[in-house]
């Protein structure tokens, strides 16, 4: 029995083709090599969404969860909606809110951007 590359597999294939083989080939046309570096970039970034999204939906689910007073995780968009009209009305504690949405936003931008720094993110 033969097994496919998963998704994530064909699309690190693509980026490596796309760095590797043809960028180099577009030294004359910048324009062009610019183009085929982004087109990789995007490929690597969907591939690492794919290879993580389930764990990092759970993961915020269930710090929604808690953060809900022990609602059941389950659907995230549901959770969220009850996040934004607690945050609206007031009746939930912004400060643990503001650390359960910059814990989000890290686990998100270690996926597609990687470099950028989040160290500073919260000030008394």
């Amino acid at each position: 029995m033969q097994t496919r590359p998963d998704h994530p597999t064909l699309l690190d294939a693509i980026t490596r083709f796309l760095l590797e083989e043809l960028s180099p080939k577009l030294a004359q046309d910048k324009a062009l090599q610019f183009r085929a570096l982004i087109a990789a970039n995007l490929t690597g970034i969907v591939a690492g969404e794919m290879r993580t999204e389930d764990a990092r939906r759970t993961a915020e689910a269930t710090r929604l969860a808690a953060l809900l007073g022990g609602a059941p995780a389950g659907d995230l968009e549901s959770l969220n909606q009850t996040l934004t009209a607690r945050l609206r009305a007031g009746t939930i504690d912004e400060r643990a809110a503001l650390e359960h949405l910059l814990h989000t936003a890290r686990e998100t931008l270690t996926v597609t951007n990687p470099r950028f720094d989040l160290s500073d993110e919260i000030s008394e």
